[in-house]
């Protein structure tokens, strides 16, 4: 993941944007955050050992499974 990218979305200056460019902000903004769920789906998927001591993160599991990431992209795109 590119963390110029989170912050370049961060940092934009909405208020000088067209309506039409705010649009695409809010597409972008939507896809940078389904990559951050997918992210952090896939750690919590991968690390089992650490779900069986804290059932916040195997509740947290369990919610990202439920979440639309249509639109994220794969891991190492």
């Amino acid at each position: 993941m590119d963390e110029s990218e989170t912050e370049r979305l961060i940092s934009t200056d909405v208020s000088n944007l067209s309506g039409e460019e705010m649009l695409d902000h809010l597409d972008s903004v939507e896809r940078r955050m389904k990559d951050l769920l997918k992210a952090e789906l896939d750690l919590l998927e991968a690390s089992a050992e650490l779900l069986a001591d804290r059932p916040q993160l195997q509740a947290r599991l369990d919610y990202l499974r439920t979440v639309d990431l249509k639109g994220a992209t794969e891991a190492g795109d």
